[in-house]
């Protein structure tokens, strides 16, 4: 074992996604493994990202397949001691910094071809990503270096960038779950797909897949949910085909079909606009059955609603 302080991971002058450089506590090289192995308080860096853990092994290309000499790595190539690096894997308390992004698990594995680093959990926790006020966690976090996209499997997202509810109301954010999310920073979309779920309060809303869009200061505007869509809110549920929730009048609207049930009621129209903080209800082209004694305790004062 070689004990060192810091050192460099050699890379072409002005590479578009900079060197990759490292600080460990011990470095091994094993030539004819094509690896070298760090250990203890290892950090790697390249470009804007950091990957900090307890321990690391550096893939490189083999001898088969690297271009003949001179051996230095090409503009956009990372390598260490002339070899260039395939993949590196690091274990063990792994946190990525990149940017304002900074996320934790127990593994993570960059693919240098693929230009992506993947982020894992150790069976009991999950990987966690933090952007801003949001926190996302899924099974597997995959974030791409030479875009700011991230695509996640089976996440659980907190939106908190919502607008501000009433000063004198506690603040409601709005928990997504799904089996899939891509998040594309250059569009402000975060798109969800399979078994989509949201849950704000007291609703809960389920779909097929739904898109998430940004304003241009990271506020949550609106949310899209397609492919036939079921709304639940205390004894209120809905159907439709499509759902659009407004975050800045809090208001759901529903399109494709929609029908609501409220104890005995039931409203058919073509478009129906439910305000999430209250029980006022506007339908368009209504028709529909009701039983208005089935509201009697609701004008009582103090009644639930």
């Amino acid at each position: 074992m070689i004990a060192i302080a810091t050192a460099a991971l050699v890379a072409a002058s002005g590479a578009a996604q900079g060197p990759l450089d490292f600080t460990a506590q011990t470095m091994r090289m094993e030539p004819r493994g094509g690896r070298t192995l760090l250990d203890g308080s290892v950090r790697l860096s390249r470009g804007g990202m950091v990957v900090t853990g307890d321990r690391a092994v550096v893939e490189f290309v083999s001898e088969q397949v690297a271009r003949p000499a001179p051996r230095k790595a090409r503009r956009g190539e990372s390598a260490v001691l002339g070899q260039k690096v395939d993949r590196f894997t690091v274990d063990g308390n792994v946190r990525v910094q990149r940017g304002t992004r900074t996320a934790d698990g127990a593994r993570g594995v960059f693919d240098a071809n693929a230009q992506t680093l993947v982020l894992t959990g150790d069976g009991k926790e999950d990987p966690v990503l933090r952007d801003g006020s949001e926190t996302l966690t899924g099974d597997r976090i995959s974030m791409r270096l030479d875009t700011e996209d991230v695509d996640v499997q089976k996440p659980r997202l907190v939106l908190r960038r919502a607008v501000a509810e009433a000063q004198d109301a506690p603040e409601l954010p709005t928990r997504v779950e799904a089996a899939r999310l891509s998040l594309d920073r250059s569009e402000r979309l975060a798109r969800f797909t399979d078994d989509v779920v949201v849950r704000r309060g007291d609703m809960v809303v389920r779909g097929p897949r739904m898109d998430a869009h940004y304003d241009t200061s990271g506020q949550l505007t609106n949310l899209y949910l397609r492919g036939g869509v079921e709304m639940r809110q205390g004894e209120r549920r809905a159907e439709a085909q499509s759902a659009d929730y407004d975050a800045r009048t809090r208001e759901l609207i529903l399109t494709g079909e929609p029908r609501l049930f409220d104890r005995g009621d039931v409203l058919v129209g073509e478009r129906i606009a439910m305000a999430l903080d209250s029980h006022e209800v506007r339908v368009e082209r209504a028709h529909g059955r009701l039983r208005p004694e089935a509201h009697q305790d609701e004008a009582r004062p103090g009644a639930k609603r």
